[in-house]
């Protein structure tokens, strides 16, 4: 089922939005039933130009559903990619697809530069501090995110991210900030992070999907999975320091990815076997990379730029619960409502954390019309 999702959604791309033909290798290599099932569902000849990311070309309603879709898009490539990566990865280092994916990745957003590329590559002495700061919390995010997903549940890691980082940024925020904290953000930030306690507790007995090989090897994914919501309010943190001396998100994602290319490399290297790996794996890293990595950050960008910040909030939200969806139909995952349960505790704190952002933002919004 994984298979014909990602079959689908390749036709989609390599047809509709003209991404390379090279993706169809993949499709050749899942059988005739995912391609017949791409044909049934979606009929080449009537979908050709449905989407043109060009928006100059649209009107602004038609803005607002590119950008509504897309978000959609890019929450359900993460979910498929997910699941999809966690089957596959138990034969390779996390670190080897952690590097090929980036590296691609990387690529692929500074081609997307290339018509200002010596603008858009410029770094003021200013903003070093930053682009540090995003790269590293970036490496940490990514990197502790595919180890976990070796390992613990992929809805599971996903849902512990959400859960751990408003308390993270709220803690960054107050500590080295020194801004005033909403006791609003304070109660959704530990409601959210009782979910996670929830999740951790759940896996640690036994409760989740997967079957963890050993209490070490699962207290490494769990502490993983943690990290990764701290490192993702560091780089939110930046990136926004970034938007704020006018970097365009395409800029930041062409500038955010040196160190964990770098990383993730030395530590393929000193594990060994990197170009074995490579050669066995790389069909399904390649469209992991693409599918389940660029072009879903890419869609996010486009996403964020036609969209309310309240519907991009929820597409993120539902992220862990698009994943346990795509969890069904892996056999190697059985199915926990005790996961279920954590993702459900999360879910309703985000989308409440979202919902009171979402006033606060209009009522600023309301008194700058009256002022």
């Amino acid at each position: 089922m994984v298979e014909k999702f990602f079959a689908i959604i390749i036709r989609i791309l390599t047809t509709v939005l003209k991404i390379p033909k090279i993706m169809e290798i993949y499709l050749k290599g899942i059988g005739n039933e995912a391609v017949s099932t791409v044909t049934e569902i979606l009929p080449l000849e009537g979908c050709k130009g449905a989407i043109e990311l060009n928006t100059s070309k649209f009107s602004t309603t038609n803005n607002v559903a590119i950008g509504t879709i897309l978000l959609i898009i890019s929450a359900l490539l993460t979910a498929g990619s997910n699941v999809y990566y966690s089957s596959n990865v138990q034969d390779i280092s996390p670190f080897t697809f952690t590097f090929i994916s980036f590296l691609i990745t990387a690529v692929f957003f500074h081609i997307i530069q290339l018509k200002n590329y010596t603008k858009n590559m410029q770094i003021n002495s200013k903003n070093l501090k930053n682009i540090i700061g995003i790269n590293l919390s970036t490496a940490g995010v990514f990197m502790c995110f595919y180890f976990a997903l070796k390992y613990i549940e992929p809805a599971i890691v996903g849902a512990i991210e959400i859960g751990v980082g408003p308390i993270s940024s709220l803690i960054i925020i107050k500590l080295f900030y020194r801004q005033t904290v909403k006791r609003v953000d304070i109660f959704t930030g530990i409601g959210a992070l009782a979910g996670s306690l929830f999740l951790i507790f759940g896996t640690l007995n036994g409760n989740s999907g997967i079957a963890f090989q050993s209490l070490p090897i699962a207290v490494a994914g769990l502490i993983s999975a943690t990290l990764c919501g701290f490192f993702a309010a560091l780089a939110a943190i930046y990136s926004k320091n970034l938007s704020k001396d006018n970097w365009s998100s395409s800029k930041i994602l062409a500038h955010r990815f040196y160190a964990i290319i770098t990383l993730s490399l030395i530590l393929s290297l000193q594990q060994g076997n990197l170009l074995l790996q490579l050669t066995s794996n790389w069909v399904w890293i390649l469209v992991v990379s693409v599918i389940g990595v660029a072009i879903p950050l890419y869609f996010l960008q486009i996403g964020i730029k036609h969209s309310e910040t309240f519907f991009v909030m929820m597409s993120l939200s539902f992220i862990p619960i698009f994943t346990y969806a795509f969890q069904l139909f892996d056999s190697r995952i059985a199915t926990s409502y005790h996961s279920l349960s954590g993702i459900s505790i999360i879910l309703g704190f985000a989308l409440f954390s979202v919902y009171i952002n979402n006033l606060r933002n209009r009522s600023i919004a309301h008194k700058k019309m009256v002022l």
